[in-house]
């Protein structure tokens, strides 16, 4: 019996069922169906996305320079075996270190290390402004014991290696960088689709220039990591998905320093906003002006402070249906809050009148084994 070649539309339903991972690499493998591949529907739970890493779902694409003249000092990497290292990125997971002679950037041919800033390319997302900042060319960076001899008559061999799940694969350093392969990787899992393709969880925090794919149809989001929280970052977020899109769920963390929000479409087509980390006094007045209509804020708030929340709330006026959701360390006695606004209240949940259509509802909430505070502005029964 002859073996028959299936149709595209066949194509297209089997490959729609493959694991990602299993997918990408056999359309590597077998041309005539790379057509069927990008245009079958794309599914992926997991999407995390670095400088130098790609997680899919459960696989993990993580670049690395050797240098075997570095390689040679004891002081220099790891000590000559591949190590694991621990690294905050969402739940948490485990990456690929630096064996002895890697290094996780890109250097020109005295050594000297490439910033983000050199490389761009068309597509490429910028996602922090601190890329300016890198160190530029002619400064020596302290992981170096000494230079390169690249450029003298001694040998020296530069390879670009990529992990793929723990297995190793090498290819010359002089036709290819990192910032390269990391294109072409994610142009190869992600470029020029014409279907339809989720993502459930996609992560990119750890990024300063995300080297994004520059044709294709956009994902569709579920929820979304950010990391620290800025504006750069939202730029990025509407680049990827695209403008004006509803986005379920926004995740992100107070920064250090500077923090400010400005009215950003990303953050009002976003239906839940969640926020991280700890948030300064003066941080909340700026909270309660963002056009999102459920926002949590996972850092704990004392019991004394929930008047002074109220107060916030109660300064202007607030669309019918915005709630927030802060968690609380304690409880406050709700019945002991004196408000001319007050119309109803308990130990647990207050009623305050906000103009003539609306009625601002405060109450403790229990969820996810946690208590939080509830602040939401709801319609006036009538």
């Amino acid at each position: 019996m002859e073996s028959q070649r299936m149709s595209f539309c066949d194509s297209k339903t089997v490959l729609s069922y493959m694991e990602p991972n299993f997918r990408f690499n056999l359309a590597l493998k077998i041309p005539f169906i790379r057509k069927a591949e990008k245009a079958a529907p794309l599914h992926i739970n997991r999407l995390e996305l670095e400088d130098d890493c790609v997680v899919v779902n459960e696989t993990e694409y993580s670049m690395r320079v050797y240098r075997q003249c570095q390689a040679k000092t004891k002081s220099f990497g790891g000590n000559g075996e591949v190590q694991t290292k621990n690294k905050s990125l969402g739940a948490g997971r485990e990456v690929i270190g630096l064996s002895r002679g890697e290094v996780n950037y890109d250097f020109d041919e005295y050594g000297f290390k490439i910033s983000p800033e050199e490389s761009i390319q068309p597509g490429d997302i910028k996602l922090n402004e601190s890329a300016r900042a890198f160190q530029r060319r002619g400064c020596k960076l302290d992981e170096l014991e000494y230079e390169c001899p690249e450029k003298s008559s001694l040998p020296c061999n530069h390879f670009i290696r990529l992990y793929v799940s723990g297995c190793k694969y090498q290819f010359s350093y002089t036709n290819m960088k990192m910032y390269f392969l990391m294109k072409r990787l994610l142009t190869i899992f992600f470029g020029n689709r014409n279907g339809e393709w989720t993502v459930k969880n996609m992560n990119i925090g750890n990024s300063v220039l995300l080297r994004w794919p520059v044709n294709g149809w956009k994902p569709i989001v579920q929820n979304f990591n950010i990391g620290e929280y800025s504006q750069i970052k939202l730029n990025g977020v509407e680049s990827i998905i695209g403008a004006n899109v509803s986005l379920p769920t926004l995740k992100t963390s107070f920064p250090f320093f500077g923090f400010s929000i400005s009215d950003h479409t990303v953050l009002r087509n976003a239906e839940h906003l969640i926020f991280s980390g700890f948030a300064q006094d003066t941080h909340l007045p700026t909270l309660f002006s963002i056009r999102t209509h459920k926002v949590s804020l996972t850092f704990p708030t004392q019991g004394f402070f929930v008047e002074a929340l109220i107060d916030m709330w109660m300064e202007k006026t607030r669309p019918i249906g915005v709630r927030y959701l802060i968690l609380a360390d304690s409880k406050a006695n709700l019945a002991r809050i004196s408000r001319p606004e007050v119309l109803q209240r308990s130990s647990a949940c207050i009623k305050l009148k906000m103009g003539d259509e609306a009625i601002v509802v405060v109450r403790y909430t229990e969820a996810d084994s946690k208590t939080w505070l509830t602040i939401e502005t709801v319609p006036k029964k009538k």
